[in-house]
């Protein structure tokens, strides 16, 4: 049966196409199908039965990073992510999900308890932990970790829960402002667990009483964009339940971020549940929104000068309309001299599992990226997301740059270049 709402949500594009300027995919293959006024017409003819909705449909529903980029310059303002993914929803309530599928999405990824032990035990194995470990990212290809040679950090050891505390306290001294809850991620849980211990530093040095709770589950995000609705529903809920009581929960994950922020929208108006989840993603603000609303002043701890640069996450400066905050938070921090890279917004071309199901125009993508970083000429690329870190991170590995990969809180807590955990 045709989706109407989804044929007159496509039915609205205009074929401009001012969305081929912007879009990155685009931007590297010409592919008409692979840009939105492409791939909203095909989902309105597919919705209507003028094509079969068969593999090569469901391909072009996947070459898309979801950045956003091309609802930005719209006129029409079609809402061709939420198209694209109402469409993808589409094909798993016809297909439904492969085994593989079910049991990544449903038996790993929802239970965090599962996952790091499995991670767990991957992190003794030969490899796995090593500096320049094979590719994971965001756990949602956990079965594709031999494929397509993206670099990773080592897995953490220990973990980020077993780092924290249930509560941290601002520094003595230091006047107490509040409380807030940390949602910290898969990455900065099992990848990126210093890193998610510096958010944890930098909110209680800035006076805020930090709540770390060790049984929340994934943001969900991965799972959705596969079109498996239902778990990430249920993934959503838990969440929800985990931290409704707090009036503040910060995160330093653009990726979360936008996906907690969007809880809301994942669930029907018929729904008596959407109202709560409505009200929970008021209460959610990523690390620089929230240091820059209440106001943050800089301790001045650091010493050291460095020249920094900074890459907007696709989740931060497209899905939640942050740029300026962690801006103006670079620019207040001493000896950091802040130089603007060009075109900053542009995708860094990894997109979850994007990244590694189509390799090749991710690094076409990245290597556009690249090439601003380098212009910039800074010793530092600094930015607000895990996912973001681990592209550029293998961009400059690849690029053999003298620069360095840090997230926006490392250098809120002092650390400069050279001085970086390995």
């Amino acid at each position: 049966m045709a989706d109407f709402s989804l044929i007159d949500q496509a039915g609205q594009c205009m074929k401009c196409g001012f969305c081929m300027s912007s879009c990155p995919v685009y931007g590297v293959d010409h592919v008409e199908s692979h840009v939105a006024r492409g791939r909203n017409m095909v989902v309105l003819w597919a919705e209507n039965s003028d094509i079969p909705t068969d593999n090569s449909y469901t391909e072009i529903l996947y070459y898309c990073l979801l950045c956003r980029r091309c609802e930005t310059v719209c006129p029409a303002r079609i809402p061709s992510a939420s198209i694209t993914l109402k469409a993808r929803a589409n094909r798993v309530k016809q297909q439904g999900l492969t085994w593989t599928q079910r049991f990544i999405y449903r038996g790993i990824i929802k239970h965090r308890s599962i996952l790091a032990r499995i991670l767990g035990s991957a992190a003794r194995l030969p490899g796995f932990s090593a500096k320049e470990a094979r590719p994971i990212r965001h756990l949602a290809d956990f079965t594709r970790i031999f494929s397509r040679g993206i670099s990773v950090p080592r897995l953490s050891k220990p973990f980020l829960s077993k780092r924290l505390s249930y509560r941290t306290h601002p520094p003595t001294g230091t006047k107490a402002r509040g409380e807030v809850a940390v949602f910290p991620g898969c990455a900065f849980e099992f990848f990126f667990a210093e890193v998610g211990d510096n958010v944890v530093s930098a909110l209680s040095e800035a006076g805020f009483e930090v709540v770390y709770l060790d049984n929340l589950t994934c943001c969900g995000l991965a799972v959705s964009n596969a079109g498996d609705v239902s778990t990430a529903r249920l993934m959503a809920r838990h969440n929800i339940e985990m931290l409704s009581r707090f009036d503040h929960i910060v995160t330093g994950c653009a990726t979360c971020g936008s996906t907690l922020k969007s809880y809301g929208n994942w669930f029907p108006e018929t729904d008596p549940y959407q109202s709560k989840a409505r009200d929970f993603s008021t209460r959610v603000e990523d690390l620089s929104e929230f240091l820059l609303r209440k106001e943050y002043v800089s301790h001045g701890k650091a010493t050291s000068p460095v020249t920094v640069t900074y890459h907007d996450p696709c989740h931060l400066r497209w899905h939640q309309g942050i740029d300026d905050a962690p801006r103006k938070i670079l620019d207040s921090l001493e000896g950091v001299t802040y130089i603007e890279m060009e075109d900053a917004g542009d995708c860094c071309g990894l997109g979850g599992s994007f990244g590694i199901t189509h390799r090749e125009a991710s690094r076409a993508i990245l290597e556009k990226k690249m090439e601003s970083v380098k212009k910039a000429k800074a010793s530092v690329v600094v930015t607000s997301c895990p996912g973001c870190m681990i592209q550029l991170m293998d961009g400059i590995r690849r690029h053999r740059a003298p620069i360095e990969v840090m997230h926006i809180s490392q250098l809120l807590c002092g650390q400069r270049p050279g001085r970086l955990p390995r």
